[in-house]
């Protein structure tokens, strides 16, 4: 099994993500204190090294877990209150941010990008659609600029940001076409995590009924076309 740390004062974000975890098949170890693991053994590896932002130099903390020999290659993902600046650890080399309240939920949606970066392929829960869709994003009085869906599934969607920018808070308001169809699907949504190469999560919230059945109509179609491929695939056709 893959093995992760969790640096956090919080018992019940530990009890959380260690839940959602499992369910990918990763353990969990947590500590308030991260020279306790490592005291005995600098060596130790993990896959993951997760740092909440409400330790004390929580940024700090973070380059120097990654300087261990068992660290190097570990999923840097930081758990921060978007009501604080990031920037900081983005700067000290997070790779992923789970945006607070965390929520089993909340980190589930966060899991494909971890995955990813884990060289873990297998995708579990609600089918998806790799795909280059361009979207519209509204928060405010603002846009997000040149946005693209990279992946999508009936109950969110991954996003490819470009040079554009998303809110650490708050609602997204979104629209977009499916490919073959000419009237735009419009919903509001909830950013769940982003990283640092310009890739983020949102989780859709409100969405016209026929939306929705049309978007999973799309997206069982595809998913459908994808396994045929493969099994043609595999056969040699």
């Amino acid at each position: 099994m893959l093995r992760s740390v969790l640096i956090s004062p919080d018992a019940n974000t530990a009890r959380t993500i260690a839940r959602v975890f499992k369910d990918l098949e990763v353990t969990l170890e947590h500590t308030a204190d991260a020279g306790v693991v490592f005291a005995n053994d600098p060596k130790r590896r993990f896959d993951a090294i997760v740092v909440d932002d409400s330790i004390e130099d929580a940024a700090a903390i973070l380059e120097k877990v990654v300087t261990f020999p068992g660290c190097s290659k570990a999923v840097r993902i930081v758990l921060a209150d978007p009501g604080s600046p990031s920037q900081a650890i983005f700067k000290a080399s997070a790779q992923v941010v789970f945006y607070k309240p965390i929520s089993a939920e909340r980190v589930r949606h966060g899991l494909r990008a971890v995955r990813n970066l884990m060289g873990r392929d297998r995708r579990r829960g609600a089918k998806r659609v790799t795909t280059m869709i361009p979207v519209r994003i509204r928060y405010g009085r603002s846009s997000g600029g040149q946005l693209f869906i990279a992946d999508l599934s009936e109950s969110g969607a991954a996003l490819q940001c470009g040079g554009g920018d998303l809110p650490s808070a708050g609602s997204l308001h979104m629209d977009f076409a499916i490919p073959g169809e000419a009237e735009r699907i419009h919903v509001t949504a909830e950013l769940m995590w982003q990283n640092n190469e310009g890739c983020a999560g949102v989780r859709f919230l409100d969405m016209a009924m026929s939306a929705r059945k049309k978007l999973g109509h799309w997206v069982k179609e595809q998913t459908v076309a994808i396994d045929k491929s493969s099994l043609y695939a595999r056969a040699g056709l």
